[in-house]
């Protein structure tokens, strides 16, 4: 067998082991089902938001919705000089309830990070959950959050991020397996005491990490990130990390609108890995980008070596089985088996999008939001 084809194959071979020892993992978690909380613990939300007007509605409503104890949780909407009816969507839902209070960035200020920041900076609480502003959430969200708190006490938790359903079109279910297989892998890699990534969506965490991590997020050189370097600087500094995998504390994110939308975001993604300086993690992201751009080969691999097409055949299906294996795991924690209908589909159409990722982060740059 040729060298060229060994290569590849070795690659995509060592993903797979790896992508089974995560599917593994998953399998073992413990799954966070819902307790009633004692109701002692007092907590803050925090939801920065710019120009969110057309999403706040139902993350307001969500909130106030809570069967968590009122006067035992806190709300801070953070408003990064929106210049919509963001405040105003905000404002009305909340007239007169306590306990939800709106802040605006100073004029120096700006951005997510900034925004996290002085949301913080005025919460009263020593427990802080952040959510983003284009999220809906369950009844029992701050109550399934604080539960899993008592039971598994801990420095940072996370959870779960997927998509809602509007069109549930394929587009949208190609993102939502998308967002579980990296839920999966992250759900996992907490079971393995090495966190790999989470979502600043569905994250929560004491106000002293915060602030014992600021150090390890490079505010400057990178405008996100505000999630993952909070949770490399707990890793770093030995703290205690926990996956919150109850359905009642799932995140539903709003759908990209387009496919150049989810490449832009996907692009901002990359570009924070450079800046993780965690050896393990930039390990796994060099390993998928070697495993794709290989596969992506396999056509070219097949006509140099025609009598290798049955080993190419064969670990491409392998790993489309461990891929599908993470998601359809996931899945049943966020109820939403039911996208799997289209999963041999995605999977097949995510090679050349990752293909149009890779190029766009190649030769253009991050497009921040606003």
């Amino acid at each position: 067998m040729a060298l060229l084809v060994v290569i590849p194959l070795l690659i995509v071979s060592l993903y797979i082991i790896i992508t089974t020892i995560f599917s593994f993992g998953l399998s073992r978690i413990e799954h966070s089902g819902y307790v009633d909380p004692d109701g002692t613990v007092r907590v803050t939300i925090v939801v920065p938001f710019k120009n969110e007007g057309v999403n706040l509605s139902g993350l307001v409503q969500d909130l106030l919705a809570q069967t968590y104890p009122t006067p035992k949780f806190q709300v801070i909407f953070v408003d990064d000089h929106s210049d919509d009816d963001s405040r105003k969507v905000v404002d009305s839902l909340t007239v007169n309830r306590a306990g939800f209070s709106i802040l605006t960035l100073p004029r120096n200020k700006y951005g997510k990070k900034e925004a996290l920041s002085h949301g913080i900076q005025q919460a009263e609480n020593e427990w802080i959950i952040q959510v983003d502003a284009d999220c809906r959430i369950g009844e029992r969200f701050i109550a399934s959050h604080i539960s899993h708190l008592e039971r598994h006490p801990s420095d940072l938790v996370a959870g779960l991020v997927t998509t809602g359903k509007e069109s549930d079109g394929f587009m949208e279910n190609f993102e939502r397996m998308d967002l579980l297989s990296l839920g999966g892998v992250s759900a996992a890699s907490f079971f393995y005491k090495r966190p790999m990534m989470c979502s600043g969506a569905n994250l929560g965490y004491s106000k002293e990490l915060y602030h014992q991590t600021r150090s390890y997020d490079p505010s400057e050189s990178v405008a996100s990130g505000d999630d993952m370097f909070i949770m490399i600087g707990a890793r770093k500094l030995g703290r205690s990390l926990s996956f919150n995998s109850s359905t009642e504390s799932v995140v539903r994110t709003t759908p990209v609108k387009s496919l150049s939308s989810y490449l832009k975001q996907r692009v901002r993604w990359g570009a924070k890995t450079p800046f993780y300086k965690q050896l393990d993690i930039q390990l796994l992201a060099i390993l998928v980008v070697l495993t794709n751009v290989a596969v992506l080969l396999f056509p070219v691999w097949i006509l140099s070596a025609p009598g290798t097409w049955p080993w190419l055949l064969g670990v491409w299906i392998a790993k489309t089985v461990a891929d599908g294996s993470i998601i359809y795991k996931t899945s049943g924690y966020t109820k939403q088996r039911q996208s799997m209908r289209l999963f041999l589909l995605s999977s097949i159409f995510y090679y050349p999008v990752f293909l149009m990722i890779m190029i766009r982060s190649i030769f253009g740059k991050p497009s921040w939001k606003e």
